[in-house]
């Protein structure tokens, strides 16, 4: 009965896995902002992705270094059970549902109607980091069943491992 219970163990943990190590570090570059007048703005920006002690979450904070200095200082987190998954903790009761797929970061959510898409995926030594932002068209297409939302403003930068 005993090894048929650690079976069961094993395997749900299993189900949740920590963000790969290939993905720690510090990373950085420029981003370039380029808003929906095509207007284009770089800043540069650091990514700093390390484990948090005890746990299978990792600090992920991201530094723009532009005017303001903007600092996002968040955790992410496991979804228990789901591998894969993930919950950015932004550590004010906001927290968002991230997937990773194939060396790939992806979520997406809604900010003041606007809907925002990060992209982070992880290849040849380097973070390509994509943000979108689009707020809804003012008429519906397809009859109404299709809301169209152009994108506004995209945010791009490829970060390398420091």
């Amino acid at each position: 009965m005993v090894p048929a219970l650690l079976a069961v163990i094993t395997l749900a943990a299993d189900k949740t896995a920590a963000l790969p190590a290939a993905w720690h570090g510090t990373w950085a570059g420029t981003m370039v902002v380029t808003g929906p007048t095509d207007k284009r703005t770089e800043v540069p920006v650091v990514l700093l992705i390390e484990p948090v002690k005890g746990s299978n979450a990792v600090t992920w904070k991201t530094t723009y270094d532009g005017s303001p200095k903007v600092v996002k200082d968040y955790k992410l987190v496991p979804a228990e059970g789901e591998r894969g998954r993930f919950v950015v903790d932004e550590g004010n009761g906001i927290e968002l549902a991230a997937r990773l797929v194939d060396g790939v970061m992806y979520s997406t959510f809604e900010v003041g109607g606007a809907v925002l898409t990060a992209r982070y995926e992880l290849r040849d030594k380097a973070i390509r980091m994509e943000i979108t932002s689009a707020k809804p068209a003012k008429a519906k297409t397809g009859g109404g069943q299709v809301q169209d939302h152009p994108v506004d403003v995209v945010q791009a930068a490829e970060l390398k491992k420091q």
